[in-house]
C-alpha cells in the first residue's frame, strides 16, 4: 500500500495536476462551464413544453392556443440552437484572460472569424421543392451542437494569433492622451484585419475540396469517428467514469477535467435526443453528459451511498458524525466531505470501491436503457445540483429514472460496506483504547 500511495503522490498525481492546469484545456472547460446556466434556462422551456405528464400537450393546446407550442420553445432556439457562437466567444474570452489582454477583442474577433468560416446558405422546404436561401446565421445547423469542434478551434486559433500580434507589439499604438477605451479599440484593428484575411483564406481553401467547407470536413473526420469511438458507447463510457474516479483519488476534480474534454463530443448527441423527443420518438443516445449525471449520486464516484452507510452501519462516533455532516451536501450532489473527511483522496484502501462503484452502475444503467428498461435522456440539462431521485426523473422524464438511481444507490452500498466495516472496526478500537486510555488516567490520578 505504501507504494502505491507513493506513487500516487510522486508520479500520478503531478501529470494529473499539469493536465488539470493546462491553460487551452482550461479555457475550453470554463467556457462551457460559463455558458451552462443559459443552457439550464433553455431546458427549462423545455420541460414546459414537454413536461412529462399525460395530457400536457392537450392541455397546452386548451389554455393557449396551438401555436402556444412553438412560442414557448423559442429560448431553446435562442440557447442550443445557436450555442456555437456563444462558446467560441467564452472559449476565447477565457483563454485570452489567462494571456491578461484584451478579452473582449479577442471574444468578438473570434465570432467574425466562426460566422465567416461558416456556410451562410440553408436549404429550405417550399411545398415540397428544396430551396437555397442564403443567410448570415441560421438558427441550427452549424450554430448549434455540431459546429462545437469548430468553435473550439476558432477560438484557440484567434486567441493564439491576437496574442502574438500584442505580446510582440505589432499595432497600432496610440498616443498616451488617448482614452484606453480607445486605445485598445485600435489595438486590435491590425491583428483584427489578419485575422479576418487568414479566415477567409480558410473559408476559400476548404470551398476547393469536396467537404466545401471547415464544418463537414471536421464533423466527418474528427466528431462522428470520436462519437462512435469514445463517447458514444458502454467501452467510452466506463473509461470516462473510471477517469473521473482515479482523479479523485488524487485530490482533483475529475468531472471539470474529462467532461470539459468529452463534453464537445456529448452535446450533439443530446441534441439529436431533444430533436427525437420533439417529435414524439425515442431518444437514440445513451450517452450523453446528463447519463454520467445519473451516475454521481451525491458527487463523484456516487459517494451518497457511502454517506448512507456512514449514517446507519458505522459504530465509530467520528464516521457517524462524518456521515450526518456530509448527508445535506450529499443529497445536493457535494461530495467534499466525505472525499476529504473520511478520507478517500490518495487513500490507496478507498480507491477500489471509489473506481468499482461508478464502473458497476455505468454497465448496469447502459445495458438497462439499451434493453428499453428504463427511459433514455431526453437532452433536458438540469442543475448539477438536484437532489437523486427528483434527478433521473427529470433527465429520462420517466418514474424509471428515479428507480434506477434508487438502485444504483443500494448497489454502491454494497460496495463500499465491506471497506467501511474494516475501516469502522479499526476506528472503534482506537477510540475504544483513546477512552480506555483516558479513564486509567483518571484513576491514577484519583
Amino acid at each position: 500500500m505504501e507504494k502505491i500511495q507513493r506513487f500516487l503522490e510522486t508520479k500520478l498525481l503531478p501529470a494529473a495536476t499539469k493536465v488539470a492546469g493546462q491553460r487551452h484545456l482550461a479555457a475550453i472547460r470554463d467556457g462551457f462551464i460559463s455558458f451552462i446556466p443559459f443552457l439550464i434556462i433553455g431546458s427549462i422551456f423545455i420541460i414546459i413544453q414537454d413536461f412529462p405528464a399525460p395530457g400536457w400537450q392537450e392541455l397546452q393546446v386548451k389554455l393557449f392556443g396551438e401555436f402556444f407550442n412553438q412560442f414557448i420553445i423559442l429560448p431553446k432556439r435562442v440557447t442550443y440552437d445557436i450555442m456555437s457562437i456563444f462558446i467560441v466567444a467564452a472559449i476565447s474570452y477565457k483563454l485570452a484572460q489567462s494571456y491578461r489582454i484584451d478579452a473582449f477583442s479577442a471574444a468578438m474577433l473570434s465570432i467574425s472569424a466562426f460566422i465567416l468560416v461558416t456556410p451562410i446558405s440553408t436549404t429550405i422546404d417550399i411545398d415540397g421543392t428544396s430551396h437555397v436561401v442564403e443567410k448570415v446565421i441560421t438558427v441550427g445547423g452549424w450554430y448549434g451542437t455540431n459546429g462545437i469542434i469548430v468553435a473550439i478551434i476558432t477560438a484557440l486559433v484567434v486567441t493564439e494569433m491576437f496574442n502574438y500580434f500584442i505580446k510582440k507589439g505589432i499595432i497600432i499604438k496610440m498616443p498616451d492622451g488617448v482614452p484606453p477605451a480607445v486605445s485598445r479599440a485600435f489595438s486590435a484593428l491590425l491583428p483584427g484585419f489578419v485575422i479576418i484575411v487568414v479566415m477567409l483564406l480558410v473559408r476559400l481553401l476548404f470551398m476547393q475540396t469536396p467537404y466545401e467547407n471547415i464544418h463537414d470536413f471536421i464533423y466527418q473526420v474528427v466528431s462522428l469517428p470520436m462519437q462512435s469511438l469514445v463517447a458514444n458507447n458502454i467501452f467510452g463510457a466506463i473509461g470516462t467514469v473510471f477517469a473521473i474516479s482515479l482523479l479523485w483519488c488524487l485530490g482533483l476534480n475529475g468531472g471539470t477535467i474529462v467532461n470539459g474534454i468529452m463534453r464537445p463530443f456529448w452535446v450533439p448527441l443530446q441534441d439529436e435526443n431533444l430533436a427525437a423527443i420533439e417529435a414524439g420518438k425515442i431518444a437514440p443516445n445513451i450517452i450523453t453528459e446528463q447519463f454520467f449525471d445519473m451516475i454521481w449520486i451525491g458527487g463523484a464516484g456516487a459517494t451518497l451511498a457511502v454517506v448512507l452507510v456512514l449514517l446507519f452501519k458505522a459504530r465509530s462516533k467520528q464516521y457517524k458524525e462524518l456521515g450526518k455532516m456530509s448527508l445535506a451536501p450529499g443529497l445536493f450532489n457535494i461530495n467534499e466531505p466525505i472525499m476529504f473527511g473520511l478520507p478517500v483522496v490518495l487513500n490507496p484502501v478507498l480507491m477500489l470501491p471509489l473506481i468499482l462503484g461508478p464502473i458497476v452502475i455505468t454497465v448496469l444503467n447502459y445495458s438497462a436503457m439499451a434493453l428499453e428498461i428504463v427511459a433514455r435522456p431526453t437532452g433536458v440539462i438540469i442543475p448539477w445540483t438536484t437532489p437523486p431521485l427528483i434527478q433521473g426523473f427529470l433527465i429520462t422524464g420517466h418514474w424509471s429514472g428515479a428507480l434506477l438511481q434508487l438502485v444504483d444507490i443500494v448497489i454502491v452500498m454494497l460496495i463500499w460496506l465491506p471497506f467501511i466495516a474494516v475501516m469502522d472496526k479499526k476506528k472503534v478500537a482506537e477510540e475504544t483504547g483513546v477512552q480506555d486510555s483516558k479513564n486509567s488516567k483518571g484513576k491514577m490520578g484519583a
